[in-house]
């Protein structure tokens, strides 16, 4: 069976590392499911933007604004880390579809903060993960404050300064830990259930949860679930990365049929050799491109 032969596989290639590993594979054809630490909370690092994707969605369909609406970039709304706005001049007036497709196929945390402050995070609270039953999601920190706690940063310190040249070791540190009242974390099941929401056209409707599917497509940090299936296999996807903490969340279209993967690698409880080898996140990328592709071509065998 399907989902005794990928059970094996995420048990081995959990048992190859140190680091926390959790996965949870659905089967959109048949509906079988089976996970690993699939429902205990993993920092979410970027993923936490699905969160913010649905309730700007939703927001829009309940006729707040939309979509085509355009806001001005401001200086001060500019992020570090991932993504393009943080370079471009200010005053340029992007639609609120355009920050939606930046945060979602660029990661971009500008992009990602102007709609988290726009939407809210208590609206994301009362109106995706409390009706959804999403118990373990915490969607509570901006990039920038998450970046700010996670790399351990001084008030008007540079994140490039903060981790350029030898990294700064954050082994097993309270963000990563669980640790924290507030953060952003999610779990294998909670990010697989919204997924599956998009997939069926059950979260709004049809046209708009195949929209926002259709954006995540486009995601261009493809070297996870994407890095070794067949060219032109089809992954609407969100990757999210922090210290030696690899994610990976989607799902993969194939001719057999289509699944949900949702994968999490803590690698900062990771043994401190495995730690120190994860720099640049080569271990937690290899870990999840090579699982990836072992439950592929389980599933189209």
């Amino acid at each position: 069976m399907i989902i005794h032969s990928v059970w094996e596989v995420v048990q081995a290639e959990a048992a190859a590392v140190t680091g926390k590993l959790g996965v949870c594979f659905t089967d959109l054809k048949t509906g079988e499911r089976c996970s690993l630490h699939g429902d205990e909370p993993f920092p979410s690092a970027s993923v936490f933007k699905i969160f913010v994707l649905a309730e700007l969605f939703r927001q829009a369909a309940a006729g707040r604004f939309d979509l085509d609406d355009r806001y001005p970039l401001r200086e001060e709304d500019k992020s570090e880390g991932s993504g393009v706005l943080q370079l471009l001049a200010a005053g340029m007036e992007p639609t609120l579809r355009d920050y939606a497709t930046l945060m979602m196929i660029l990661s971009d945390n500008t992009a990602a903060d102007f709609l988290f402050r726009l939407t809210g995070k208590e609206n994301i609270r009362e109106n995706v993960l409390k009706p959804l039953g999403l118990v373990k999601t915490k969607c509570d920190l901006t990039c920038s404050d998450l970046i700010s706690i996670c790399y351990q940063m001084q008030p008007g310190q540079n994140l490039h300064a903060r981790i350029g040249g030898d990294s700064p070791f954050l082994l097993n540190t309270a963000p990563y830990i669980g640790a924290l009242p507030e953060n952003d974390e999610t779990s294998p099941h909670d990010v697989s259930a919204l997924l599956e929401r998009l997939y069926l056209g059950k979260w709004i409707d049809r046209k708009a949860d195949t929209e926002m599917l259709e954006i995540m497509k486009r995601c261009q940090t493809n070297a996870r679930i994407p890095k070794y299936l067949p060219k032109g296999t089809a992954v609407a996807h969100k990757t999210g990365t922090m210290d030696r903490v690899a994610n990976d969340a989607g799902i993969i279209y194939t001719p057999e049929g289509d699944y949900i993967l949702s994968m999490f690698y803590n690698g900062n409880m990771a043994s401190e050799q495995e730690y120190l080898s994860n720099d640049h996140n080569f271990v937690g990328d290899e870990l999840l491109a090579r699982l990836s592709q072992k439950i592929y071509d389980i599933y189209t065998a």
